[in-house]
């Protein structure tokens, strides 16, 4: 029935006012319309038959489109490193197919990691060194990159500190009065009240740890944000499910309360904030590193003084100027191609890229950077991680001796991707030398020294 009806639109181009090939951009509306009508014929069905059925229509759909209007979807469409009855049901509704994104890799680059877990206890590690893949088609990006982390490794100095502040919600509650407000606010606050909240919200989860919660009064209102240690879990659907519960066991028994959102945004996600800025989320990051002279020169093609001063009258006073939350040159640049090419959630790239650099000049003639990171949300369990290319990137970063990466390890590798860019791309524009690399790296010339990819 769906092909049928797919097909009668083909045949009929006058229903769109457009030539043959406008056919492309009408492709889902044209699904939508044919599943609507399918709809009827699969209401008997259980919940696994109907899932499979709309993804063969779909199939069915977008391969008739193909055979008739566009042969070229072929290589846009077909591209299937995943389970499409698995990713269907569960990572993406109206499944037609697949979008591949080039992956370079950049490094070795190597530090020294000292892990703070959610009860502060510190755990020191051997230096570890990571390869970072970077999905990414924005050329010269991952040449610059790597150019950081040669200048990271043969400082070797570096050490990054990962801190797991834990994963945050925040719901919003009202009530009759701000007296009311404030005497919830003494009650979430009393020890027996912890400890119940604790034993509620654990209850959703093997791997979900209360950590404790804030609270502020805005007139008859009430914002708490939970927080949470969801193990290697990025963690954003186990502490919604674990809040939920919260209010259907424990909170909404409270006089006078309504519950008026489950996030209120003072969680605060995907979007930049001052609250995740102070007080962490996710992951908190700290790296530092001593680069000498000798490295900036021969490495880095420029000096400490122009190296400097760049860093100055851009990200400091440049920042300032401009109301930035932030004080970096290009952050996101590598927290989003290292969140794609891992699996992350790609809308964590806003708050996940707030960072702040600082540089300080030696006696001996380098320069001591600083880079803080407070709300890096990663993880290596959940949502699209498990998907088969994410996981074979995933696996490329570490030795194999090491084990799998861990949660933490990938917080620790995405802040040495965005310090080696900080790094590299500083250094480029104290020489006026960004305009000429992406025109070198970036124009569509040949690379000589890439290696002979498998064709299709």
């Amino acid at each position: 029935m769906i092909l049928t009806t797919f097909c009668d639109y083909i045949n009929e181009p006058t229903k769109f006012g457009c030539d043959f090939f406008c056919y492309f951009d009408k492709l889902i509306d044209i699904l939508r319309m044919c599943l609507k009508k399918s709809m009827s014929n699969l209401k008997d069905k259980n919940k696994n038959n109907l899932v499979s059925e709309k993804m063969k229509l779909a199939q069915e759909a977008v391969g008739a489109h193909k055979d008739g209007a566009h042969k070229d979807l072929d290589d846009l469409l077909d591209v299937w490193s995943f389970d499409p009855q698995v990713v269907g049901s569960k990572n993406c509704e109206n499944l037609i197919g697949s979008i591949e994104v080039p992956v370079g890799v950049a490094g070795p680059v190597e530090s020294q990691l000292t892990m703070i877990d959610s009860s502060d206890q510190v755990f020191e590690s051997e230096k570890t060194k990571f390869f970072l893949p970077l999905a990414t088609t924005e050329g010269a990006l991952v040449a610059s990159i790597n150019r950081g982390c040669k200048a990271i490794r043969l400082a070797n100095n570096c050490s990054v500190q990962i801190r797991k502040i834990g994963m945050t919600r925040a719901p919003v509650f009202g009530f009759p009065s701000q007296g009311d407000a404030a005497r919830f606010i003494s009650w979430i606050k009393n020890p027996e009240t912890q400890k119940k909240i604790k034993k509620v919200s654990e209850k959703t989860s093997d791997h979900l740890t209360y950590l404790g919660c804030s609270s502020w009064q805005v007139g008859r209102n009430v914002y708490l944000r939970f927080r949470f240690d969801s193990d290697q879990a990025m963690g954003m659907n186990m502490v919604t499910i674990a809040v939920n519960r919260l209010w259907q066991d424990l909170l909404n028994k409270q006089s006078g309360i309504s519950l008026i959102s489950i996030s209120s945004n003072m969680c605060c996600d995907k979007k930049c904030s001052s609250i995740n800025k102070l007080l962490g989320r996710g992951y908190e990051t700290n790296l530092e590193v001593i680069l000498s002279a000798e490295i900036i020169q021969d490495v880095l093609k420029t000096t400490t003084q122009q190296l400097f001063q760049t860093y100055y009258f851009k990200n400091v006073v440049g920042s300032n100027l401009a109301g930035s939350m932030s004080q970096n040159m290009h952050a996101a640049n590598a927290v989003a191609a290292i969140f794609l090419a891992t699996g992350q959630d790609m809308a964590h790239v806003v708050e996940s890229s707030q960072a702040d650099l600082i540089m300080q000049q030696e006696e001996e003639g380098g320069i001591y950077l600083a880079l803080r990171m407070p709300n890096i949300n990663v993880g290596v369990v959940g949502g699209g991680t498990q998907l088969p290319a994410f996981v074979q990137a995933r696996n490329l970063m570490i030795d194999e001796v090491r084990g799998e990466l861990t949660s933490e390890q990938l917080a620790a590798a995405t802040a040495l991707a965005v310090l080696a860019g900080e790094i590299s791309g500083l250094a480029a524009l104290s020489v006026n030398q960004l305009a000429a690399a992406h025109q070198k790296l970036a124009r569509g010339k040949q690379d000589k020294t890439l290696r002979a990819l498998p064709q299709k």
